[in-house]
């Protein structure tokens, strides 16, 4: 009897409900695998915000819906061992909970219990009678009474067997079922990586092709003047070189307090001083400046920007231990290689030299900034049609530098327009000469 009380209270324990640590009522499955009284799971998600998915109160895996799959089985064995222990005894005829003697009679229960589980809640809404009476009304021997008990245990025992093997063999099946579906998954997983693998395999091998290519043709161009509108086709391969894989974006914590740099960190604009920004060492307090987020300290860079509309802009190259805040020249001496526009036509180069003045046959609205940093050249394009506009050779880059963006200041009302990164991709060829780069 000692062993029968160990298994059932061990099958009592498979069958309590992790939340109300009770034997399941209503109990229901959930993807993850667990089980829990169906009051009890949803008041868990009830307790959760709207707006999140539902999830297993025990190991927090999400599930697919809100509404779990009933589990009558399992409800059954529940209900069949809280059968089974209510009114708990002993053959000393003592209650096995209180150590009373049992002098009542549960009619609701047909079981012997004492005085205190007649006044507990279990036994509080039932018919309760002190046995005498109820041996008197049922007429039953108390040996034929003790037999049909162990006859009543028995038949429990095997009833008990019998669910919790249907429940063993529903669990089993939905195991099966559970890693049916992984192995799907996971072929389905592997499938997609062995398509990417192979894409990604092609395009290194075509990246490579095109590195070569590069290089034979850089090594015969010396001069970037020669990238003219009549020699872009037979130059075509030089720009693939331009291609980043991460293209250039803006740094805030550089940025003049009236320059706004939008969330993507691809334009900036003049407005307003924002209030509240940190003096933190990185940034400029004097001019209209912000740099790039991604510095470079070798290989070949190309990068293009948007200045349709503006009657004044700076762009170029700033190394990165230029004064920030203090006044400085955009020459190389002071570690910028910049090109500007101001009054609406008037462009030039920031050389050592006074005055550079640039004559351009047609203002761009698109200008493409070109870095070797190993050759120590910076180079400015109108990349429209990809006409030389001026280079830098042979500047000395020491360290770091940064791509270099001045929207400059609002005059008269006039150029309010962004500066704008743009990002593009290799087509066939190039646009309107042959086929180009096609922008997105």
């Amino acid at each position: 009897m000692a062993a029968e009380s160990t298994a059932l209270q061990e099958l009592r324990a498979d069958l309590t409900c992790p939340v109300c640590l009770d034997l399941f009522r209503d109990p229901v499955l959930l993807d993850c695998g667990h089980h829990f009284c169906r009051r009890c799971v949803r008041r868990c998600w009830d307790a959760t915000p709207g707006d999140e998915r539902a999830a297993c109160p025990r190991c927090r895996a999400p599930c697919r819906a809100r509404e779990p799959r009933p589990d009558s089985l399992l409800g059954d064995v529940a209900e069949t061992v809280r059968r089974a222990t209510a009114g708990p005894r002993d053959p000393a005829g003592l209650c096995a909970e209180h150590r009373e003697e049992l002098k009542l009679f549960c009619e609701d229960d047909q079981a012997a219990v004492c005085l205190v589980c007649g006044l507990s809640r279990q036994h509080k809404a039932h018919d309760v009678v002190p046995v005498n009476e109820a041996h008197e009304k049922y007429k039953v021997p108390r040996v034929r009474s003790r037999r049909r008990s162990q006859e009543r245990a028995d038949v429990l025992e095997r009833q008990v067997s019998t669910d919790f093997q249907r429940l063993h063999d529903f669990l089993s099946a939905e195991e099966k079922e559970v890693k049916e579906h992984l192995r799907r998954v996971k072929e389905e997983k592997l499938e997609q990586l062995n398509g990417s693998l192979t894409h990604i395999t092609q395009q290194m091998s075509r990246l490579e092709s095109s590195a070569q290519d590069i290089h034979a043709k850089l090594d015969q161009e010396e001069r970037p003047e020669l990238l003219t509108v009549r020699q872009a086709e037979r130059h075509s391969v030089l720009f693939d070189s331009f291609l980043v894989v991460e293209p250039v974006t803006l740094d805030p914590t550089t940025a003049y307090p009236c320059l706004h740099v939008s969330p993507c960190g691809r334009s900036v604009r003049v407005g307003s001083i924002q209030p509240c920004l940190p003096n933190n060492p990185e940034r400029f307090t004097l001019y209209n400046i912000v740099l790039g987020s991604q510095p470079f300290s070798q290989g070949r860079h190309y990068w293009e920007v948007e200045v349709a509309g503006k009657t004044a802009w700076g762009l170029g190259i700033a190394a990165a231990s230029v004064n920030r805040k203090e006044e400085i020249s955009l020459c190389p001496e002071d570690g910028f290689w910049t090109m500007v526009l101001r009054n609406g036509s008037e462009y030039e180069a920031c050389t050592s030299a006074e005055e550079c003045p640039l004559t351009l046959t047609r203002q761009p609205g698109r200008v493409g900034v070109y870095l070797d940093y190993d050759r120590g050249q910076v180079s400015f394009y109108n990349a429209e049609d990809m006409s030389h506009i001026f280079s830098f050779s042979d500047a000395c880059f020491e360290g770091q530098v940064y791509p270099y963006f001045n929207p400059w200041p609002i005059i008269n009302g006039r150029n309010r327009e962004p500066l704008i990164i743009r990002s593009f991709t290799r087509a066939d060829g190039f646009n309107g000469i042959t086929n180009a780069y096609k922008m997105f």
